[in-house]
C-alpha cells in the first residue's frame, strides 16, 4: 500500500533532519591541538642513530615521511629490550639497522641544513621505499621474537648469519642509490641558478601535498588529459573527503603542469554560498583592486587572465558549495562558459562532491575517484599514525571504504593517543561521530561531511526517506524488478524511485555495484544514516512487515522461484528481523518470519539459533513460539546439540498439542523421529515416523508424507528390513515428484542408491546417486551433493575402483569441510580408512580411523564411536596385534549392545570368534561364531554376512578335523551368496570349499573348487584372484600336473591377471612363483 502522508517522511528523518539544523547542534568548546612530532622524544637515548634523528626534529615537523623513517626507527630500536627469544640476533640486525641509518641521517641532515625543506621534499620516494624497508626489516625479523615462544624458534630457526649478509647488502644498495647518489644530485639540482623561469605561483596555491598514497594513476591521467588537450577543462568528482582537493593540488604542483602553465591560481568556493562572492574571491586571488570592480567582474577576470603572457591554470575547489543551490545555477553555468571562452589561454579546473558535472555546452574531462584499496588504506594509516596496522586497525580501515578523510582522521587520533581498538569499538557503538579531532569542520569530522552531502540542496526529503530506508538493508536495494517493486509500493504514491536513486548517485551517497548488481552505500554513509534516522518511523515498519510477508509467504524451500526470490535477500531479511525485534509496536509476521528464515539459513548450513533465541524472549503468539522451538530443535540436531534439540521440539510438540495445530504436531513428530534415530533409538523412531505419518494424511499435507517415507526407509534399513525400506523408498519418491520437490527427490534417489548398494545391486546404485548429484547441484546443496560423494565413494570400492573412490571421498571431506559438517567428516574419514584396508596400507587406515573416532567422539555418536572402535579392532587384528584387537572388539561390543544395535553385535561376534580361531581356542570360537549367525538369520535377515559366518564356521570344522560339518557349512554359504547374488562371496565359498577338499585329500574336489573360484574372481576383476592361482597350482603339482602351470590357458589367464593388476596399481604375479 503506497503512503501519502508527509508526515512519514518528517518523523524517519526528523532526528536527522535536527542534525543538520545548525540551531540543533551542540557545539563542542574544547579544540584539540594535533601532537608535535614524536621525532626528538621518540628517539632519544639510543646513541648516535637517535641522537641523528633528533638533530632532524625541525625536519619531521615539515615532511611527514621523515617522521615514518624515525618512527620505525624508534621501534625497531625498542624492541631490543622486549626481545625474548633469539635475542643475539636480533641485537645483530638492530645495531645493522642502526649503524646504516646513521649514515643516511647525517646525509639528510647536510641536505636540509643547507637547502631547506624544498631539499628534501625531492627526497619522498626514497624516503617512503626506507620507510618501508624498516617495516618488513621489524615485521618479519624482529616482531617474531617479542615473546619466549617455542613456535617462534622452531619457524624462524632457518634464519642464520647469511640472513645477515643478505640484510646488509639491501641497506648498502639502499646506501648507495639514497644516501650518495641521490642526495649529490639533490644537492646539485638545488644550487642557485644564474637565471630562474619565469613562473607565478600566488600565495593562495596550497602546497603541494606531503603525501599521496594510491592515486599516482589518478595524477598521472589527469595531467596527461591537461597537457593532451588544447583547451583544459577538467572536473575531479566524488564523495565528500575522497581526496579530491588532494588530487588537483597534486596535479598543480606536477612539474609537468608547471613548466605549461607558469600561472596557477587556486581558489576555494567553501563558504561562497553565491556566484557573486564566489567571483569576488577569484577576483581578490588575481589581485584585481576593490575600488576598481565593476558590475561586470566576470569580464574584468577574463581580461585578467588574457592579460597574463603566459598560459593560466584556474582551479576552483567545491564549486558545488554554490553550483548545487538551485536558483544560483544559472549564473555558475554562464560564468563557466564566460570563462570557458578564453579558448586555450585557459586550464579550467574544478572540483565537486558528487558524480555530475555542471551542464555547460562544451564537455568535461571528469574522474571520479573511488576509496583507496585495502593494501593502500593501510599504507597511509601506517605513515600517518607511526603504528603498523593490527588487526583491530585493519577491520576499522576495511570499515572506512578507502575514504583517505577518515583514515587521516582514524591515524590523527592513533598518534594522538588512542588505541586502535578502543576506536573499532567507538566506531561500532557510535558510528562517524567516533571519528573527529576536534571540531565539526568538513576536514576534522567525518559525521560533518557526510552530513553536507546528506543534506545537499540537491536532495529533497523523499531522497533523505529512501536513503534511510536502504541503510536499514545490510546488502542494499535489489535491482530486480520483483523487490524493486516491492520496495517502491511502501513508498509514497508522488515518488518515483528510479529519479530519486539517480538523484543519489549523482550525491555520491549511492551507487549500483556487486555481482548481482544492487543499489548499496559505503559503510561510512550507512552508519550515519542510521545514526540520525528514526527507524521506528511508520514507513520503517511498512517495510519490515514488507520483508517479513515475503518470508512467511515463501517457506518451499524446494520451490525454484522461492529460491530465486529468498536467497538473494537473507542479509537483508535477516538484518530487518533484528531491527523488527527492537521496535515497538512490533511487525507484524515476525515470529513465523523468524522460523522460515533461520530454516532457510539451515538448508545454507549456517547457524541461525541466536536469532531464534532472541525472539524466544519477546511477547509473540503460541503458535509462532511453537514454530521457533521446532525450527531451533532441527538447528540443535543439525549442529550434534542433540539434549538441547530434544528438548525444543517436547516444547514444541506440546504447544502444537494445546493449539491444535496438526500439521505443526506432524512436523515434530517427524524431527522427533529423525532425531531418535541418530541417537539409535530405532523403535522409538519408528513410533515418531509412524505418528507423523497419520497426521499428514488427515491433514492432508503430501510433502511431508513423502519426507516421512523416505526417513522411514531409511530406518528399515537400518534394521535389516530391505524389502520394507523399497517400500516407503518408492512410496517417497513417487509423492516428491508428484510435489515436484526436487531437494525431496534428491534425497530419496541417495536412499535408493544405498539401498541398492546393500542389495548388490550396483549399476541401480550409480544411476541413482547420479540423478541425486545432478539435483543437489542444480540446487547449490553442499551437503547433499558431499552425501552423494561419499556414497559414490562407496560404491566404487565395492566396485574395487580404488582410485575413484579416493576422488568421491576427496570430493566428500573437501565439502564437508567448507561448511563444517563434522558429522559428514567423521563418516568420510571413516571411509578413507576402509580405502587404506583395501590397499593393505594398515598404519594410515590406523590414522584415519582414530581421526574419525575423534570426531565421533566430540559429536557424541554413539553409533559412529562403536564403528570406529571394532574397525580399529580389525586393523589391530591384521596387525596381529591380538591383545589390542580383542580388547577394542570387546569395547565395540559393550557399546553395541548399549545402543541395542544387532547388527553391530552380530558383526563384533563373528570377528571375536575370528580372533579365537586363529589363537586355537575353538569352543570360544564356536560360541560367538553362533551367536553372530543367529542374530543374521532371525534378526537382520542378511544373506550376505550369514553366508559370511558360515565360511568362518567351516573353517572351524577344518581346524577340528569335521570335513564333512565344514562341506555343509561352506556350501550353506555358497548358497547364500547365490541367493544374494554376491559374486565375490561365490568365490570366496568355492575358495574356501577347495582348501578344505585339499585339506581332506580330495584333489579332483579342490581342482574344481579352485577353478571355479578363479573363475568368478577374474570376472569380478577381484585381487583374490592371485592367491587363488597359486593355491590351484599347489594342487596341480600334488596331481602331478606340473606341466599345466605352463598351459596356454594359464599363461594366458597369468597375463590378462597381470594387465588387470598394473591397471590398478597393483603388482604383476611373479611367473616364478
Amino acid at each position: 500500500m503506497r503512503k501519502s502522508q508527509s508526515k512519514d517522511l518528517q518523523s524517519f528523518f526528523g532526528t536527522l533532519v535536527a542534525h543538520g539544523n545548525p540551531r540543533a547542534q551542540s557545539q563542542l568548546g574544547r579544540n584539540t591541538v594535533l601532537s608535535a612530532s614524536r621525532l626528538d622524544t621518540s628517539l632519544n637515548a639510543a646513541g648516535t642513530t637517535l641522537q641523528l634523528a633528533k638533530d632532524a626534529g625541525d625536519v619531521a615537523k615539515e615532511v611527514p615521511y621523515v617522521k615514518a623513517v624515525a618512527g620505525v626507527l624508534s621501534q625497531i630500536i625498542k624492541v631490543r629490550e622486549e626481545i625474548q627469544a633469539n635475542k643475539e640476533r636480533c641485537g645483530e640486525i638492530i645495531d645493522l639497522v642502526q649503524l646504516k641509518s646513521t649514515t643516511i641521517l647525517q646525509s639528510l641532515d647536510k641536505v636540509f641544513q643547507a637547502n631547506g625543506a624544498e631539499g628534501i621534499e625531492d627526497l619522498r620516494s626514497d624516503l617512503e621505499r626506507y620507510a618501508d624497508f624498516l617495516r618488513a626489516v621489524l615485521r618479519e625479523e624482529l616482531e617474531p621474537f617479542r615473546t619466549q615462544s617455542r613456535w617462534s624458534s622452531y619457524i624462524h630457526r632457518g634464519k642464520n648469519s647469511g640472513d645477515l649478509q643478505r640484510l646488509e647488502r639491501e641497506l648498502d644498495e639502499f646506501n648507495n642509490r639514497f644516501s650518495v647518489k641521490r642526495l649529490v644530485e639533490i644537492s646539485v639540482a638545488l644550487l642557485p641558478k644564474p637565471s630562474p623561469p619565469a613562473r607565478v605561483i600566488p600565495q593562495a596555491l596550497p602546497p603541494s601535498p606531503k603525501l599521496v598514497i594510491g592515486r599516482d594513476s589518478v595524477v598521472d591521467s589527469v595531467v596527461q588529459t591537461t597537457l593532451s588537450s588544447s583547451e583544459p577543462r577538467v572536473i575531479i568528482l566524488g564523495q565528500g573527503g575522497i581526496g579530491k582537493t588532494t588530487v588537483a593540488t597534486a596535479v598543480l604542483h606536477d612539474s609537468r603542469i608547471t613548466s605549461v602553465y607558469p600561472t596557477i591560481y587556486f581558489v576555494s568556493s567553501e563558504l561562497t554560498p553565491t556566484i557573486e562572492l564566489l567571483e569576488n574571491r577569484i577576483a581578490d586571488t588575481l589581485s584585481i583592486p576593490q575600488g576598481g570592480r565593476g558590475t561586470d567582474l566576470v569580464s574584468q577576470i577574463v581580461d585578467r587572465i588574457c592579460q597574463d603572457p603566459h598560459p593560466v591554470l584556474l582551479c576552483i575547489d567545491n564549486l558545488e558549495t554554490v553550483w548545487e543551490i538551485e536558483a544560483e545555477q544559472p549564473k555558475v553555468h554562464n560564468f563557466l562558459e564566460v570563462l570557458s571562452g578564453t579558448g586555450s589561454k585557459l586550464a579550467l579546473f574544478v572540483t565537486m562532491r558528487g558524480t555530475q558535472t555542471p551542464n555547460t555546452s562544451f564537455p568535461w574531462n571528469s574522474t571520479i575517484l573511488s576509496g583507496l584499496d585495502i593494501d593502500d588504506s593501510v599504507a597511509m594509516y601506517e605513515n600517518f599514525s607511526n603504528e603498523l596496522a593490527d588487526g583491530p586497525a585493519c577491520e576499522l580501515l576495511d570499515q572506512l571504504s578507502g575514504s583517505p578523510l577518515a583514515i587521516k582522521l582514524f591515524s590523527r587520533m592513533v598518534q594522538e593517543g588512542d588505541r586502535s581498538s578502543q576506536l573499532l569499538a567507538s566506531w561500532n557503538e557510535h558510528g562517524t561521530k567516533a571519528l573527529e579531532i576536534g571540531s565539526k569542520h568538513r576536514l576534522s569530522s567525518l559525521e560533518r561531511s557526510i552530513h553536507l552531502s546528506v543534506f545537499s540542496p540537491r536532495l529533497n526529503d523523499t531522497a533523505r526517506l529512501v536513503l534511510g530506508l536502504i541503510a536499514l538493508m545490510p546488502d542494499g536495494l535489489s535491482t530486480s524488478a520483483t523487490w524493486f517493486k516491492r520496495f517502491e509500493s511502501v513508498l509514497p504514491n508522488e515518488t518515483v524511485l528510479q529519479s530519486t536513486l539517480r538523484a543519489l548517485r549523482r550525491t555520491a551517497l549511492l551507487d549500483q555495484f556487486g555481482e548481482p548488481s544492487r543499489w548499496r552505500m559505503l559503510p561510512p554513509i550507512r552508519q550515519f544514516c542510521l545514526q540520525f534516522a528514526d527507524s521506528t518511523s511508520p514507513i520503517v515498519i511498512s517495510l519490515v512487515e514488507l520483508y517479513m510477508e515475503t518470508v512467511t509467504e515463501n517457506s518451499n524451500y524446494s520451490s525454484s522461484a522461492s529460491q530465486v526470490l529468498i536467497l538473494p535477500e537473507m542479509a537483508n531479511i535477516r538484518g530487518l528481523l533484528l531491527h523488527g525485534s527492537n521496535m515497538e509496536p512490533f511487525p507484524r509476521f515476525i515470529g513465523k518470519a523468524s522460523a522460515v528464515y533461520v530454516d532457510w539459513a539451515y538448508l545454507q548450513d549456517i547457524d541461525e539459533s541466536a536469532i531464534l533465541s532472541c525472539f524466544l524472549r519477546l511477547p509473540i503468539l503460541d503458535n509462532e513460539r511453537a514454530d521457533i522451538y521446532q525450527v531451533l530443535g532441527k538447528l540443535n540436531h543439525h549442529w550434534n546439540r542433540l539434549d538441547a534439540a530434544e528438548i525444543s521440539f517436547v516444547r514444541a510438540l506440546k504447544l502444537y498439542s494445546e493449539a491444535e495445530n496438526q500439521l505443526g504436531a506432524a512436523n515434530t513428530h517427524k524431527s522427533m523421529g529423525d532425531l531418535h534415530a541418530r541417537r539409535h533409538r530405532l523403535d522409538s523412531a519408528e513410533a515418531s515416523f509412524s505418528r507423523a505419518l497419520i497426521l499428514y494424511r488427515e491433514i492432508p499435507n503430501r510433502w511431508g508424507e513423502a519426507d516421512t517415507h523416505e526417513s522411514m526407509g531409511e530406518l528399515h534399513m537400518r534394521q535389516g528390513r530391505l524389502d520394507a525400506a523399497q517400500t516407503s523408498l518408492a512410496q517417497a519418491l513417487i509423492i516428491h515428484c508428484e510435489v515436484q520437490n526436487r531437494m525431496g527427490e534428491a534425497n530419496a534417489h541417495e536412499s535408493m542408491g544405498t539401498l541398492h548398494m546393500r542389495r548388490d545391486q550396483l549399476d541401480a546404485a550409480e544411476a541413482s546417486l547420479a540423478l541425486a548429484l545432478t539435483i543437489h547441484g542444480e540446487m547449490h546443496n553442499r551437503l547433499g551433493e558431499a552425501n552423494v560423494h561419499e556414497a559414490m565413494g562407496n560404491l566404487h570400492m565395492r566396485r574395487d575402483q580404488l582410485n575413484a573412490a579416493e576422488v568421491s571421498f576427496s570430493q566428500a571431506l573437501s565439502l564437508y569441510g567448507e561448511i563444517q559438517h563434522q558429522w559428514g567428516q567423521a563418516i568420510t574419514r571413516e571411509s578413507i580408512g576402509y580405502l587404506h584396508l583395501r590397499r593393505n596400507r594398515l598404519d594410515l587406515a590406523k590414522i584415519s580411523f582414530s581421526y574419525a573416532l575423534e570426531q565421533y567422539n566430540e559429536i557424541h555418536d554413539q553409533w559412529g564411536y562403536a564403528a570406529c572402535t571394532f574397525v580399529l579392532g580389525q586393523v589391530s587384528f591384521q596387525l596381529q596385534d591380538l591383545e589390542s584387537a580383542e580388547s577394542a572388539f570387546r569395547q565395540a561390543l559393550s557399546l553395541w549392545e548399549n545402543i541395542g544395535n544387532n547388527w553391530g553385535i552380530a558383526e563384533t561376534c563373528q570377528e571375536i570368534g575370528n580372533l579365537h580361531l586363529q589363537r586355537m581356542q575353538l569352543d570360544d570360537a564356536e560360541a560367538s561364531l553362533d551367536r553372530a549367525l543367529d542374530i543374521y538369520t532371525t534378526k537382520i535377515q542378511s544373506r550376505v554376512n550369514e553366508a559370511l559366518t558360515n565360511r568362518s564356521i567351516g573353517e572351524l570344522h577344518i581346524l577340528r578335523g569335521q570335513f564333512k560339518d565344514s562341506e555343509r557349512a561352506f556350501q550353506r554359504a555358497l548358497d547364500l551368496d547365490v541367493a544374494a547374488n554376491n559374486r565375490q562371496g561365490q568365490g570366496q565359498s568355492h575358495r574356501c570349499l577347495g582348501r578344505m577338499f585339499l585339506k581332506a585329500e580330495n584333489l579332483k574336489a579342490a581342482e574344481s573348487s579352485y577353478t571355479e573360484a578363479l573363475r568368478l574372481f577374474f570376472e569380478i576383476g577381484d585381487s583374490q584372484a592371485t592367491p587363488c592361482l597359486l593355491d590351484l597350482g599347489e594342487v596341480w603339482v600334488q596331481l602331478g600336473k606340473v606341466e599345466e602351470t605352463h598351459s596356454t590357458d594359464v599363461v594366458f589367464l597369468r597375463a590378462r591377471w597381470d594387465a588387470i593388476n598394473q591397471e590398478r596399481g597393483l603388482e604383476a604375479l611373479d611367473r616364478t612363483e
